[in-house]
Formats: structure tokens, sequence, C-alpha cells
């Protein structure tokens, strides 16, 4: 396949990611924690995660991994577990408007995490672009939502603390994404991660803390969980490593900006909001954000321009 044509797939890749991980802080609210508890919500999510892919694992080549690399794996499963436990946990302080408002300041923080960890260079087309696409997320979240007063600092924090780790997750695994599929590298990051989250929601698993596990609950409860574990956790964690196959992480985290726009399209269709002017003005904002960031020139155009230019 052509460089252009991987970088096609990358972009449907990055926008299929970010369009779950919209639906996804409605559905996570919906049963956290009034069904079940963070902790445990987040352990189910990792042990569902690894049973699907290594039972996918079965039906493809089996790929030996390199021991240099599954050290990176290991970190990688250890922040992945540290994003969806804080992610988790928000919900018990805050909603998703703002779990949606701060993933939109996701795309400047890899960015600085990329030019510190991976010197890759800020120029003002990929600053400008970064800024571009985090205005057209606030005008979704400041024109549609109104505030909330479940927006505490904690759960603001653990928001930043979520954003935080998903930014180090995705420096740390671009490398490897690119050496493995992503069903052998799913397979052991969500093995890994379960073994951090399983110790930690044990205290927790009781019927008064996670009832959905115990008995029948409400069955919406049952179909918000569901999509959480299909989607948000199998189907988005197979197409990101995709993503960052060919990509760059401040382009992949461009998409994050899509969160709040599939956000407010989820509750126009189900009657929870209103089509405005402001949501098709911030659709296109996102999206010539992530046009200028991606035509942004990467660390190698520039060694390879400075390069010529010296001969």
């Amino acid at each position: 396949m052509s460089t252009e044509g991987k970088n096609w797939r990358g972009h449907l890749a990055a926008l299929g990611v970010y369009i779950i991980f919209g639906i996804n802080p409605n559905c996570s609210k919906a049963v956290v924690p009034e069904y079940i508890s963070p902790e445990v919500f987040t352990a189910l999510r990792m042990l569902f995660g690894a049973a699907a892919f290594w039972i996918l694992s079965l039906f493809t080549k089996e790929e030996k991994v390199e021991r240099g690399d599954m050290k990176w794996m290991v970190w990688g499963a250890v922040i992945l577990a540290g994003t969806l436990l804080a992610f988790g946990r928000a919900f018990c302080y805050t909603s998703p408007c703002y779990v949606s408002l701060i993933s939109a300041t996701s795309p400047l923080l890899v960015m600085l995490m990329a030019a510190l960890f991976l010197k890759e260079p800020i120029s003002w087309r990929k600053s400008i672009g970064v800024l571009v696409g985090i205005s057209g997320a606030l005008f979704i979240v400041l024109f549609s939502w109104a505030i909330d007063a479940n927006a505490t600092p904690i759960g603001l924090t653990l928001c930043f603390v979520n954003i935080l780790f998903y930014a180090s997750y995705l420096l740390i695994t671009r490398s490897i994404s690119a050496k493995y599929s992503p069903i052998t590298l799913m397979k052991w990051m969500f093995l890994f991660g379960s073994a951090v989250c399983v110790p930690i929601a044990i205290p927790f698993l009781s019927p008064e803390s996670s009832p959905i596990l115990f008995g029948p609950v409400d069955g919406t409860a049952y179909l918000n969980l569901f999509t959480v574990l299909i989607f948000a956790t199998v189907v988005a964690y197979f197409l990101l490593p995709i993503a960052l196959r060919v990509l760059r992480p401040t382009t992949v985290s461009m998409y994050s900006n899509l969160q709040p726009v599939v956000t407010a399209c989820v509750a126009i269709v189900f009657g929870q909001d209103i089509f405005t002017w402001n949501k098709p003005v911030a659709l296109v904002l996102i999206l010539f954000g992530v046009y200028l960031v991606t035509t942004s020139r990467s660390l190698e155009d520039v060694k390879s321009r400075f390069q010529k230019k010296r001969k």
C-alpha cells in the first residue's frame, strides 16, 4: 500500500477512535458510579479487552515480541490502566460535558510532550492548527452545555490526569505500534493492565457498590455497559495502533476535538439538544485544525530539508 493510502487509513482509524470516544463519556456516566464502582468498571474493561484480544489472536498469525519491546508494552499497560482508572473515577465528581471539554486540550499536551521527548518541532503551522482545533471544541462546549454544579476541583483534576496519562500512552506506544499488529499489541497491553487493575478493584466488588454484576438492573444500564466494553474498549483500542502506525501522536490527538461534536450530535438525535449555528462552525474549525497539524513538517522532514540546504 502506498504512503498516501496508509495515511488515509490512519486518518480513518483515528476518526473512528474519537467518534467512539465521543459516545463513551455519556455511556460511562450512565453506569458509573450508580451501577458499578469506577474501580470495578475499569477492571472489567481490562479483563474484557484481554479476553477479546487473546481470542482474536487465535485466528491470526502469531508474532514474537522482542524482550526490549515487551518492556514498553508493560509501561504502556500501566499508563493505560492509569488512563482508564482516572477516567472512571472522574464520573464520581463531574459530568461528561467536562470530560469532553478537558479532552480537547490533549492535542496541546501531546504537542508539548512530543517536542520534549521525541524532539518533534513546534512549527507555527502546527501551533495554530492545535489552537484552531481547541477553539472548535470550545464552541461546542461553551454554547451547548449549561454550567454543571458537579464540576468539582477533584473531578477536573482527575480529567486532567486522564488526559496526561493518555498523552503519555500515545507517545510511548507509537514505536511499538509500527512493529506489531493491533491484536498482538493490545492482547499484551490489556493482560498487563488487568494485573494492575484487578487487585485495585477487588475491595470494591460488592452488591452495594457494583449492583450490575450481582443482580438484574435497568436494561439501559446493561446496554451502556456493553457499548463501553465492545466499542470504547475493544474496537477503539484496535483502531488506535493502526492510526499511530502512520500518523504522528499530535495528529492522532487532534481528532479528540471531535469528542464534544459527537456528544452534541448524539444529544440532538436523542432529543437532549438542538441543532444550532455553532455546531457546523465548530466542525469546520476542528477539521481545519487537523489539516494544519497534518500538513506541518515532521522531525524527519525538517532534517531532510536541512541536509538538502547544506548540500
